[in-house]
């Protein structure tokens, strides 16, 4: 059996170019890109190479993605109060947020990522939700919901002859393991656990639930690059080449300071012989007289070359904006036009970064429904393996916005609202409140109407 299958081949293919990418390592560019036509990192001669630089902006896309999903703790809510402190202790103790901001980087790279239930009865108190990564697994949908997904990962030196792969396959209830003995391209045959130590304890498990212990979340919807397609789309998707062509300007760019060095042109005969080979020191401060004819026109003559620092500086900006609005995002964002500026507002810097917030607001609902389901599916495991005292209940998650509004300028807004009687009390405590839920407004417009007298109570008549 090929690895990975035939029919997911140019999926695998783009996770390794949208992989070298978001890396920033020159030498996976090269094995990506030599043999294509028309790119810069397809050149294949070795003086060339040498000096041939890379600027990692998929790196700091897929990073601002990540910081803009996740500046905050999202915010996770349940009913039951003992529920909640298991809940808080535990996430708080596997250091989910940094494993959250892990998720969030390689779904922008990869166009999603998957987060699995683990657990080591020996080794933690709690199950683990642990990040697994897109180009490492094989996944199953029907109409848009994730059947199963078999993870592959290989536990010896890879090469071409003779690779060893472990498969952990997830489906509804249970996990099973196999081991395969085959190459680089090709699965293999299936051989005992035993068979290596990294796998000799593993053992298939079967929950008391119905549910995947594991889930998919896309980056962002519609995969125009496979359409139908159920994997999300990565933000690296279409920009590729922009990508390549920045990296060409770039090393363009250094290549003119690099030859543009200040250089002295001298007669042949003012070279002195060192180790065979004629040179002049340029670095000597005192030198003896030099003998020559005094009618020669021959002189010690300077040369500079122009250097196109302002060409090359448009050309690189140009591109820079080009691909993080392509994939979504303001350049305010990634600090471009914000140059030397006062400190901004909540709502200028929301202004600036308009498009960014967009895309975020879009991601983060993938990401909501994402996390209340792998939270819910925890709480099962957690209350059969490790005898929890919860219950079990679907909680709500609130991926908190990453820009403060100002407090004062919140409620210079409502003032405002409220001298031209523009909007209601239930909106301004909403404004106010974004991150409530409906019953804790509805309270608290109830206790504003009977402060302010709007609600009165019917007067106690007695006969």
């Amino acid at each position: 059996m090929d690895f990975p299958p035939r029919e997911l081949k140019d999926i695998y293919e783009k996770y390794q170019e949208w992989a070298a990418w978001y890396s920033g390592d020159r030498e996976q560019l090269i094995e990506v890109y030599t043999g294509m036509a028309g790119k810069f990192w397809a050149k294949d001669i070795e003086k060339e190479r040498r000096t041939m630089l890379h600027m990692p902006l998929a790196g700091d896309i897929a990073g601002v993605n990540s910081d803009l999903l996740f500046s905050e703790k999202p915010q996770v809510s349940l009913e039951n109060e003992t529920t909640q402190k298991r809940v808080d202790t535990s996430l708080e103790q596997m250091d989910w947020y940094s494993r959250l901001l892990e998720g969030a980087e390689s779904a922008s790279a990869l166009g999603g990522t998957y987060l699995k239930i683990d657990y080591d009865r020996d080794m933690l108190g709690f199950p683990v939700i642990n990040v697994a990564q897109a180009d490492s697994a094989i996944p199953e949908f029907k109409w848009g919901f994730l059947q199963s997904v078999t993870f592959y990962k290989i536990i010896s030196d890879i090469n071409e002859r003779h690779t060893w792969r472990l498969a952990e396959k997830r489906e509804n209830g249970s996990i099973t393991y196999k081991l395969y003995k085959g190459t680089l391209y090709n699965l293999g045959k299936e051989m005992p656990l035993e068979a290596r130590s990294e796998t000799q304890d593993l053992e298939d498990v079967n929950f008391n639930t119905n549910k995947l212990t594991v889930v998919y979340i896309p980056n962002k919807k519609p995969n125009r690059l496979w359409r139908g397609s159920d994997l999300g789309q990565s933000d690296l998707s279409g920009v590729e080449s922009l990508l390549d062509a920045l990296d060409e300007t770039y090393t363009s760019w250094m290549r003119d300071i690099r030859l543009g060095r200040a250089r002295i042109v001298v007669p042949e005969n003012m070279l002195k012989t060192v180790d065979g080979k004629r040179k002049f020191d340029i670095d000597k401060e005192i030198y003896e007289g030099l003998k020559w004819d005094p009618n020669s026109d021959a002189k010690i003559t300077p040369q500079q070359f122009a250097l196109r620092v302002e060409e090359h500086r448009q050309t690189t900006r140009e591109l820079i904006e080009k691909i993080v609005s392509v994939c979504g995002y303001s350049p305010a964002s990634f600090g471009i036009g914000t140059e030397g500026g006062q400190a901004a507002t909540a709502t200028e810097i929301k202004a600036k970064e308009s498009k960014s917030f967009k895309t975020r607001n879009k991601k983060a609902k993938y990401w909501e429904r994402g996390l209340e389901y792998i939270l819910e599916v925890w709480l099962e495991i957690d209350k059969e393996l490790f005898n929890s005292q919860t219950v079990v209940e679907k909680p709500n998650v609130t991926i908190s916005d990453s820009i403060k509004q100002d407090p004062l300028e919140k409620a210079d807004s409502i003032e405002k609202l409220n001298r031209a009687e523009a909007a209601s009390v239930k909106v301004k405590v909403r404004m106010l409140h974004p991150d409530w839920k409906d019953e804790e407004i509805e309270a608290e417009v109830e206790r504003i109407k009977r402060e302010s007298g709007m609600i009165v109570d019917e007067p106690d008549v007695r006969a």
